[in-house]
């Protein structure tokens, strides 16, 4: 039987996610946007399923055109590497446990060399806990490359995301390798990434 990274994630996951309920909005500030403009290229990805096969499989994943908290560009694109997004939002416990375990992990292993890795922060609300974003991401010492999500939540809409924190795993050849909602422990996220780096498309 193939191998897949459905199958190596499909135990790994833990149930507890935080529904994707919040409302997006823009602080004032020049410096510094909790929300920034996005340009998403591509055909959107299906909502994830409940339950059954994810139709995203094998789809291309968009590619997106967006910034950092203070503006700096940083663009998700088929550049021939595969590459992980981790998709999170301040108010989000589980997104709050999974970053702080990561970003330990990422202190003392450094970043995967062979497979990028990006994250996004969607949905901000000033009037839920660890906002606003910038601060909460900062304050871990978060090494990963921040995309802050548009107002309209355009990233999020367009990966299918319901719930958080949510992963979009995308092989070297651009199409979607699985995706996954709630906490990933780090040793299953890092036997997904060597299985990435092993398999540039899914028949290989």
């Amino acid at each position: 039987m193939k191998r897949t990274l459905i199958a190596v994630l499909a135990l790994a996951v833990l149930a507890a996610a935080c529904g994707d309920d919040a409302e997006g909005s823009q602080p004032d500030g020049a410096t510094i946007s909790e929300t920034q403009p996005v340009t998403i290229t591509g055909d959107p990805l299906p909502t994830f399923p409940e339950a059954g096969a994810d139709p995203a499989v094998g789809m291309a994943m968009p590619e997106v055109e967006g910034a950092s908290f203070d503006g700096t560009p940083i663009s998700i694109t088929n550049d021939g590497r595969p590459k992980v997004i981790l998709i999170v939002t301040h108010w989000c416990p589980h997104c709050r446990s999974e970053v702080e375990e990561y970003a330990a992990a990422f202190g003392s292993d450094g970043l995967p060399g062979d497979v990028d890795v990006y994250s996004v922060s969607t949905s901000p609300d000033p009037n839920a806990q660890y906002y606003p974003p910038s601060e909460w991401l900062g304050g871990q010492d978060w090494p990963v490359p921040v995309i802050a999500d548009s107002a309209g939540r355009e990233i999020a809409l367009a990966v299918g995301l319901t719930a958080f924190p949510y992963s979009v795993f995308v092989y070297a050849d651009g199409t979607v390798a699985a995706r996954a909602t709630g906490a990933i422990p780090y040793e299953a996220f890092v036997d997904a990434v060597q299985f990435l780096a092993d398999h540039p498309t899914a028949g290989s």
